[in-house]
């Protein structure tokens, strides 16, 4: 419910009430969502969502091929993560692959 008289919001969630003005609840809004936004944009010099490895990464870190990874892939040994038309790799998967080596 909005009071629009003194611009605040009042929530009434399990039997408490918060009153918050309209201004905090703005700035406490744009921060959850800054922080959501870099949660998945992880590195952000290329853009790799957080907690993912690109091929490239999973190659050298692996020491495999491209080949490789796709057999990985296609036995479900290494699944490939697909965001959009990237392809990338979950980091548990890749320390599982590197301890069961």
């Amino acid at each position: 419910m909005v009071d629009y008289s003194t611009n605040t919001l009042v929530m009434n969630h399990q039997n408490v009430i918060y009153q918050v003005n309209r201004d905090d609840l703005k700035e406490l809004i744009t921060q959850v969502v800054q922080d959501a936004v870099k949660g998945l944009q992880g590195n952000e010099d290329n853009n790799t969502p957080a907690g993912l490895l690109t091929k490239k990464e999973v190659m050298e870190r692996l020491h495999v091929t491209a080949m490789t990874l796709h057999r990985w892939d296609k036995s479900g040994y290494l699944p490939m993560k697909h965001v959009g038309r990237k392809v990338f790799y979950s980091g548990t998967d890749i320390e599982r692959v590197l301890k069961n080596k």
